[in-house]
């Protein structure tokens, strides 16, 4: 079994972390408890993400997701754990609105 990275998933490693390096707000960084963070600090990066069109990297496109497969994703978390950005509150993209 190969566990390396495709040329293609390292392009796309490149791409998100040239993104986050560029966009994510730098009073973020690092930033591990919520409680600690006003609302409008709790959506700043998803309000970026959802410009991208990242905010829902498990959905479909066709329901406004990423439509990424699971490596791709997989480097999503990866390098958004590298830097510490603070992901998008999971309960209402991973619970509710699969649900309706």
């Amino acid at each position: 079994m190969n566990l390396e990275f495709t040329p293609e998933e390292n392009a796309f490693r490149a791409e998100v972390r040239a993104f986050i390096e560029a966009n994510h707000p730098k009073h973020l960084e690092g930033m591990g408890n919520r409680e600690d963070m006003s609302p409008e600090d709790m959506t700043a990066w998803h309000k970026i993400l959802g410009k991208k069109g990242w905010s829902a990297p498990a959905w479909p496109t066709e329901y406004g997701g990423t439509g990424w497969d699971s490596t791709q994703r997989y480097i999503w978390s990866e390098e958004n754990a590298r830097v510490g950005t603070f992901m998008p509150l999971p309960f209402g993209i991973s619970m509710v609105a699969p649900v309706i």
